[in-house]
């Protein structure tokens, strides 16, 4: 007895006494302090659940009126305090309001964000599953003032205006213009929806000629005709003569 008495009280052996010094995790296996709202997901409404939205009735929401909430949603979400940023696909189709067939199938929506994508109003950040957020172009001058509110969220969307609100015939929606393209187009006053000149037809009932019903009418003759090679813009070649994809692959 007198010499467990005598034992010091760090001895590990030592049945029902700790150690003295207790022996700290070299790795910290636990933290405290504020956690970074960046970190955390975003509260979402109550039903916020896509099934949910695909069984309401249809909404019949235009092609414009999509792109106007979109950039609404996008913009009140700058700050990353409204939805997890950069918002997805889906997140963005409820914030907008669609619901029933429009919810059912993504081609209104995509439709809308090539669109915005081609004017470089909104970016897709990443893929799989795709992330889209305000372009930096779009907010280098500011953003127009959009809604607050949750009753009318809408009500300053006639404010946003776009150049483009339906999709070209030819080509990608979110496609953009070569250099070239863009000069050839500009040095004869046309518009960049279009390479060509709208072919008018004139209206035979208002003519009287039955020749106007022909599908394919004869242009009318110029003064000084332009050949339609001139018209068109050359493929780029580099020194070899091959034809190569991209203009600085040209020089």
């Amino acid at each position: 007895l007198v010499a467990l008495a005598a034992m010091p009280l760090s001895f590990v052996g030592y049945a029902g006494l700790r150690p003295s010094q207790v022996r700290t995790n070299s790795v910290a296996r636990q933290a405290r302090g504020p956690v970074p709202s960046d970190t955390v997901e975003k509260k979402k409404p109550k039903g916020y659940k896509k099934q949910l939205f695909k069984r309401m009735p249809n909404s019949n929401l235009s092609i414009e009126a999509i792109m106007k909430r979109i950039t609404t949603i996008l913009i009140k979400n700058m700050e990353e305090d409204f939805r997890d940023a950069p918002m997805k696909t889906v997140d963005l189709m409820k914030d907008v309001g669609l619901t029933g067939n429009q919810m059912k199938s993504k081609r209104f929506i995509i439709e809308a964000l090539q669109l915005l994508q081609a004017q470089k109003v909104v970016h897709k950040v990443k893929q799989n599953p795709a992330r889209w957020e305000i372009h930096e172009e779009y907010r280098k001058y500011g953003v127009p003032p959009i809604s607050r509110s949750k009753r009318s969220p809408w009500s300053l969307t006639h404010l946003l205006q776009f150049k483009r609100t339906k999709a070209p015939k030819f080509g990608p929606t979110h496609g953009l213009y070569r250099p070239k393209d863009r000069d050839f187009l500009k040095s004869r006053d046309l518009p960049l929806q279009a390479i060509y000149d709208p072919i008018v037809k004139p209206d035979p009932y208002s003519s009287g000629d039955l020749t106007d019903l022909d599908i394919n009418p004869p242009r009318p003759r110029e003064v000084d005709p332009v050949l339609y090679e001139d018209m068109l813009p050359k493929a780029p070649k580099d020194k070899d003569g091959k034809f190569v994809t991209f203009d600085q692959e040209a020089d």
